[in-house]
């Protein structure tokens, strides 16, 4: 995974801050919406899932249907979510795994999660991401103005 400490670099956006993976946790625990991205008929495609980011896994809860069956063919994923406000940007994606929770111990703990129910759906079918790679950028929004004003 990414290394331990955050670090500044410079953009024409403004400051850039490489995340750590810590401050990717933090923030991913701050949110509760992303963006799955998987294949699906051999192309890219992306479904907004509501998710908990528990420990260093993520879950999220879905029905049987297009992702499932494709997350059965090829259970590698990418996952991003992000945030924009006045004063900044930032963006968190994870590589990794995704895996069907079939454990019944499991399942009684996911069902505690802080997941909303949008569609009263049964059953309930969680998936687990267990990330491989797990990075992140902060971009301050910043105005950069010359010091002499007369002269613009």
């Amino acid at each position: 995974m990414t290394g331990s400490r955050d670090f500044d670099d410079w953009s024409p956006q403004g400051p850039v801050e490489e995340l750590s993976e810590a401050s990717c946790w933090t923030l991913l625990k701050l949110e509760s919406f992303g963006r799955l991205a998987l294949s699906v008929d051999n192309r890219p495609q992306l479904f907004p899932v509501d998710y908990s980011a528990e420990g260093d896994t993520i879950l999220f809860r879905t029905a049987p249907g297009t992702k499932l069956r494709n997350l059965g063919a090829n259970n590698s994923v990418a996952f991003e979510v992000d945030l924009r406000s006045k004063a900044e940007s930032w963006s968190v994606v994870i590589e990794g795994a995704a895996s069907v929770v079939t454990d019944v111990d499991e399942i009684a703990v996911a069902d505690r999660a802080p997941l909303p129910t949008w569609i009263p759906t049964a059953p309930y079918v969680y998936v687990r991401i267990t990330p491989s790679s797990i990075r992140g950028r902060r971009f301050v929004h910043t105005l950069f103005a010359p010091r002499d004003h007369a002269n613009w």
